[in-house]
C-alpha cells in the first residue's frame, strides 16, 4: 500500500491546490483580480481609484495585497470588485478555462453594460417620442381653435363693415 499524507494523498502527488496554483480562496480571488485587471490594461493604481470611486478606501497597496492574498477580502469588496471589473463574483472565485475565456468574460461584461445603457436610451427615446406626439396633438388642437377664432373675427369684421356701409347709405339717403 502507498504511503499517504495527512490529506489522504499518495506521497509525491501534488495536491489539487498545488496543481491549480492556489491554496486558499483569497489566493484564487487575488489571481483572478490580477488577471481581469491586466486584461483591461489597468494598473493597480487604476483599479484602486475605481474602488475608491465606489466608496472603498483602496490604494495601490490594497490591490497589491489583495492580488498576493496578503489581506482578507470582505464580501462587499468582492461584490464591488466584480462590478468594477465587469465580471461576476463567481468569475472571481472560479478558475478560468484559459486566458481567452477570461478575455471573453470581460468582453461579455462590457457588452452587458453597453446593452443596459442602450436599453435605457431606447426607453428614454420612446418616452420623449410619446411626449412629442402628445405635444404635437396639443399644438394642432390649439392651432385649430385659434384659426377658428380668427375666422370668426374676420366674419365679424365683414359684418361690421357691411352694417356700417348700409348705415352710411341710409344716412346718405336721409340727407337727400
Amino acid at each position: 500500500m502507498e504511503d499517504q499524507n495527512a490529506k489522504g494523498q499518495a506521497k509525491g502527488t501534488p495536491s489539487m491546490e498545488d496543481a491549480l496554483g492556489f491554496h486558499s480562496p483569497e489566493e484564487l480571488v487575488g489571481q483572478r483580480v490580477k488577471q481581469f485587471r491586466e486584461i483591461r490594461g489597468w494598473s493597480q493604481r487604476d483599479l484602486a481609484q475605481r474602488m475608491l470611486d465606489q466608496g472603498h478606501s483602496w490604494r495601490q497597496t490594497t490591490v497589491a495585497k489583495t492580488e498576493a492574498a496578503d489581506r482578507p477580502i470582505r464580501v462587499n469588496e468582492l461584490h464591488e470588485l466584480a462590478n468594477v471589473l465587469g465580471v461576476t463574483v463567481v468569475d472571481l472565485m472560479t478558475m478560468p478555462l484559459d486566458d481567452e475565456f477570461a478575455e471573453l468574460t470581460v468582453r461579455l461584461g462590457e457588452l452587458q453594460v453597453r446593452q443596459t445603457v442602450a436599453r435605457q436610451r431606447l426607453a428614454d427615446a420612446k418616452r420623449a417620442k410619446d411626449r412629442a406626439a402628445s405635444d404635437l396633438t396639443d399644438a394642432q388642437q390649439e392651432l385649430d381653435e385659434v384659426e377658428q377664432e380668427v375666422q370668426s373675427c374676420w366674419e365679424a369684421i365683414r359684418q361690421h363693415k357691411g352694417n356700417a356701409s348700409g348705415e352710411q347709405e341710409h344716412q346718405e339717403e336721409a340727407e337727400r
